[in-house]
């Protein structure tokens, strides 16, 4: 059903570098996006690609005035990489609501509806759900490490339920700059991204400053605004993202970093406790484990997809395999390796 036509105009921003894979796959999806064509922008930067990227994208845009592509090669003063692409297409942006997505995810035709009715006159941050190893409509798995794609899967959907449960206790934590929303009065009020202190993890920088100057902030966690991301497709490449995102986690409250670090040294935790308590180490493992299942299934139920759940099971190897191995490849003195740039 097609929606109403006062809904708020609309500005989709995509930081492209070497994306040849994926990035028509991105704006296919955003083709079909099922609202007023004349409400939305669709800008993509290209930054600075050595592939094909930029080629594609202006093909598969020859006919459609609504998506604009801008080539990104000087940087802000304080600005790198990804923080510095979307900097510069906020400028041209003239949407009333600020979209943010990658070039390897895929939204749902109900992404721009679900998300815009989120915002009220306080909101200015809204954030959906993008999970890797997932199946929609339309989207096929690559063969080659299917479970580890699913497994990462139900990593980001049990944080991220983890996330929607904090937001119904007003407590913000974070959004994923792959499906998230803010509104341009949000965006203007903390000054842009030209602003902010240069991050890694551009898209926390900008929620922990909107969220701190006293705007709400809107979790959602449904079918309405499920998209599907690539999954990375070897340890070391999984390895860096975590580096990454732990680096962004740091900037948490310590009651929020301290769990983090406990779910991720498990093993040797309990390992610790069990030779000084051994039943009390087996009670609080059935009881963390029963409660981590319960919150995944939740989410599962959610978005619809319980035919996920076997992966519960060896989601509990998984984390207790790839949890030590993350803490200790964030402590070692490795630089960030994103999209081919370094940051130390």
């Amino acid at each position: 059903m097609p929606v109403s036509e006062s809904r708020p105009s609309v500005s989709i921003l995509i930081a492209a570098r070497n994306e040849a894979p994926t990035i028509l796959a991105c704006l296919q999806a955003i083709a079909q996006l099922d609202y007023p064509a004349n409400a939305i922008e669709v800008l993509i930067g290209n930054d600075q690609s050595t592939d094909q990227t930029a080629a594609l994208v202006a093909q598969f845009i020859t006919d459609k005035p609504q998506f604009r592509l801008y080539t990104i090669d000087s940087q802000g003063a304080e600005l790198a990489g990804k923080a510095n692409v979307l900097a510069q297409l906020a400028r041209y942006a003239t949407g009333d609501l600020l979209f943010f997505t990658d070039a390897d995810t895929q939204v749902p035709p109900t992404w721009l509806d679900q998300m815009s009715q989120s915002f009220t006159s306080n909101v200015g941050v809204v954030a959906g759900i993008s999970l890797p190893g997932i199946t929609l409509p339309g989207i096929t798995l690559p063969a080659d490490f299917a479970i580890f794609h699913r497994l990462q899967g139900i990593d980001w959907l049990y944080n991220l339920t983890l996330v929607n449960l904090l937001e119904n206790l007003d407590i913000p934590v974070t959004a994923m700059g792959n499906n998230m929303a803010v509104s341009r009065v949000a965006y203007e009020a903390v000054g842009g991204y030209e602003s902010l202190p240069f991050s890694v993890v551009e898209d926390y920088t900008l929620f922990r400053a909107i969220t701190r100057l006293g705007f709400g902030f809107r979790s959602l966690l449904n079918e309405q605004v499920l998209a599907s991301t690539k999954a990375v497709g070897t340890l070391g490449a999984f390895l860096q993202q975590r580096k990454r995102w732990m680096r962004g986690a740091t900037a948490l409250p310590l009651w929020m970093v301290v769990p983090l670090y406990v779910q991720y040294l498990l093993v040797p935790l309990f390992l610790l406790l069990g030779w000084l308590a051994p039943g009390l180490a087996i009670g609080l493992y059935l009881a963390r484990f029963a409660g981590q299942t319960g919150i995944i299934l939740y989410g599962l139920q959610r978005i619809r997809q319980t035919k996920l759940w076997p992966y519960t099971l060896l989601f509990e190897i998984y984390q207790l395999v790839i949890g030590p191995m993350a803490v200790l490849y964030y402590l070692l003195p490795i630089p960030i390796d994103w999209k081919g740039r370094r940051f130390s």
